[in-house]
């Protein structure tokens, strides 16, 4: 409440125009013009006056130091406006300038009731007060910041930029309203004719720019008479209008949009190790040393992650992402952190598989783990694992020499690519040549330390802990060994479980003791009562030597070998014979292929048959040959040649007995010979009409001919 009523001393104190300036006088000019009194209640007695029963001038001067006194310092609160859903629309809506003019408005309203209040002014006079002592500097610098704020920049101007009085009277009237935010002008919202053909060529998955789609839309729209075309301008401060996402609907398909769209962030804060593990596989961007034959190659790593602490429990590497890749990954998890609860991958063929979903031999369905997929084509949901990859292996790709990524530079790129492909041409060509790449056994290596030191790194998701009087976050590795602390305890795999677990299972039926898996029969004479019935066959994908059998309840049965009832079909000597009596027939048919290329070298040419043959004395015409052939024919005893004996048997045989060589050459000059014979016996004419039809004779001839002609032309 204002002060109202004020002592000699005070007044005297105070010094106010047309007063005295002692106590005494004060006294002395109050008894003189009669003013009104009363007892003061303090200590001392005596009387006040009421400040109505002052002078006017003295009036006006205490009236004006007590709105200083007010505007001097800053208002503490502003006055509460009344309750009104137009305040909450209005602001909730409003732009952060006009929630600042609001707050600036309010704070010269607290200003204008803190002077009526100390001065007991009317409002219309303490507003003109507030704004006589801002003119004057008497207000404080915050009232003067309101004020200049609180102006409504659409009336006239003011050349100190302070407010009217009736501006402010007007704030008021509208606080009563319950608005206090200023009106501004609004973009006009409205949806132009010529707008939907142009978002037509606009949003397209080509992406076209805005001129490009300008272009074509102007070619369309200005089909039709009387149509303005606007201006790309306008067409530009349409497209500022609509909303980022609605703008690139048709630019971008519904998984690409999604990078745009709202999201939830999951919470992990509650789960314990090993309550959801995610896996996902990597092609690494980098080139290695192919672990069969050293060819440069890009190797795929599938990685398992620890949702609640963001370890890295399990990865593997292999030539290309597959089931086993996986399962290696999985198994390795599993014996480094524990059995999962929930195995959160995406729907990828190394996890939709038999082997790891089969109701009866699936690995999850023997481990009790059960197998989660993402929605397909949407890759958020697992951010986390695809987070590690940028993180762990995209910057692990960097350190080694043969990075490809997209950040390495193109130039740089090629160069790697010329070397690396050039050592491989020096090696096959059998030269020494160093490869640059790292070798796999290194490369291997490598990961392993990679993997180590990123669960070692703190981790920005993970709660922040204080070490050596340093906040920072924990790593995966202290998270996990928090959690273990806390009474957290892993469900492990025991040695005989480990031993069977991580072979894979199939189901088999029996055939006479025979299981027949990836086109191998295997064999155990246990399965004899077995016949007909489906078994459990788990294997060992990386020897194929035998097979593990278990009946429906997981019992053990037998081990079946491979091809365990094979026995040889034939005898080994019989067979050892064959294959020598084979070779020496390869061997003799590629003699012969060796005659024939030796001839094509030197030329030989076929030479046909001349007209007239000279058999001894006689010469006989093709006519008459031909004639002899039918006759030779029809006595198939003449054609056959007696055998040619042994060399030991041909002393005892009669001296007038045929016999032909044995060799080639031997049996052509014995033909020579008797062609120019006079007598010849009857055998041996028989020979030679057979012999001289041969393809032997034939050849021979062609060569004695042959040499012949070129003996005559080197004469």
């Amino acid at each position: 409440m204002p002060k109202t009523h004020y002592s000699a001393s005070e007044l005297a104190t105070m010094r106010l125009p047309t007063l005295p300036g002692t106590t005494q006088g004060v006294t002395l000019r109050a008894k003189r013009d009669g003013w009104a009194k009363r007892e003061r209640s303090a200590s001392g007695g005596g009387y006040e006056y009421p400040v109505e029963s002052l002078p006017a001038q003295a009036q006006a001067e205490l009236k004006r130091r007590q709105t200083k006194d007010v505007l001097a310092l800053a208002p503490t609160t502003a006055i509460a406006l009344r309750p009104s859903s137009a305040v909450a629309i209005s602001e909730a809506n409003a732009t952060g300038r006009q929630r600042q003019i609001a707050d600036a408005r309010r704070g010269v309203i607290a200003a204008i009731d803190a002077v009526m209040a100390r001065t007991g002014y009317p409002r219309m006079r303490a507003a003109q007060a507030l704004i006589d002592s801002a003119r004057l500097g008497d207000a404080s610098a915050q009232i003067m910041r309101q004020l200049e704020l609180a102006r409504d920049g659409r009336g006239r101007s003011s050349p100190d930029g302070l407010p009217s009085v009736r501006s402010l009277l007007r704030f008021i009237e509208r606080a009563e309203g319950g608005s206090l935010v200023p009106t501004v002008p609004q973009r006009d919202m409205a949806v132009p004719a010529w707008a939907p053909l142009f978002m037509e060529f606009f949003q397209r998955p080509e992406k076209p720019s805005v001129q490009h789609a300008y272009e074509r839309f102007a070619v369309a729209w200005s089909a039709e008479p009387q149509r303005m075309v606007p201006s790309v301008h306008q067409v530009r401060r349409f497209l500022e209008k609509v909303g980022h996402v609605s703008r690139e609907v048709g630019r971008m398909g519904p998984r690409e949009l999604k990078t745009l769209q709202p999201f939830k962030r999951r919470n992990f804060a509650e789960l314990l190790p090993c309550d959801i593990y995610s896996a996902d596989g990597h092609t690494l961007d980098a080139e290695v040393q192919h672990p069969k034959h050293g060819r440069p190659f890009r190797p795929e790593i599938t990685s398992v992650i620890d949702i609640a602490t963001r370890r890295v429990v399990g990865w593997s590497t292999t030539l290309a992402e597959s089931s086993l890749a996986v399962l290696n990954a999985f198994r390795r998890a599993v014996e480094t952190g524990g059995v999962p609860n929930i195995f959160y991958v995406d729907n990828g063929s190394g996890y939709v598989n038999e082997m790891m979903q089969d109701v009866a031999t699936g690995l999850m369905a023997r481990l009790g783990s059960t197998m989660v997929h993402s929605l397909p084509y949407n890759s958020q949901e697992r951010g986390v694992i695809e987070r590690l990859h940028r993180t762990l292996w995209v910057k692990a790709a960097k350190e080694l020499p043969g990075f490809m990524g997209e950040d390495m530079d193109r130039e740089a790129r090629q160069k790697m690519h010329k070397i690396t492909r050039k050592a491989i041409k020096l090696r096959e060509a059998g030269e020494t040549a160093a490869m640059p790449l790292m070798s796999w056994a290194a490369f291997l290596e490598f990961c392993e330390q990679k993997v180590a030191a990123y669960n070692d790194r703190p981790h920005r998701s993970l709660p922040q802990i204080v070490v050596a009087g340093v906040k920072r976050h924990m790593a995966p590795n202290e998270m996990w060994a928090q959690k273990v602390a806390a009474g957290f305890e892993a469900h492990m795999l025991s040695d005989a479980e480990r031993a069977l677990i991580w072979r894979p299972q199939e189901m088999r039926t029996v055939q006479r003791c025979e299981i027949n898996l990836y086109n191998n029969r295997y064999f155990a004479p246990e399965l004899e009562e077995w016949h007909g019935a489906q078994l459990r066959v788990a294997y060992d994908p990386h020897d194929a030597s035998k097979v593990w059998i278990f009946d429906d309840d997981e019992r053990f049965v037998c081990i079946a070998e491979l091809n365990g009832n094979a026995s040889p079909y034939m005898p080994k000597s019989m067979i050892e014979r064959a294959d020598e009596k084979r070779a020496i027939g390869r061997e003799r048919r590629l003699q012969s292929h060796l005659d024939e290329v030796q001839q094509e070298l030197r030329g030989v040419r076929v030479i046909e048959q001349p007209d007239e043959v000279r058999i001894g004395m006689r010469v006989l015409s093709r006519d008459e040959l031909n004639a002899g052939l039918v006759e030779i024919a029809q006595e198939p005893e003449q054609i056959a040649a007696p055998a040619a004996p042994a060399p030991h048997e041909q002393s005892d045989a009669p001296a007038d007995e045929f016999l032909v060589p044995r060799t080639a050459a031997e049996r052509f000059e014995l033909f020579e010979k008797l062609s120019a014979a006079a007598e010849i016996s009857a055998d041996a004419l028989s020979w030679m009409r057979s012999y001289q039809t041969s393809g032997e004779y034939r050849g021979l001839a062609a060569l004695k001919k042959s040499a012949l002609t070129c003996d005559r032309k080197s004469a």
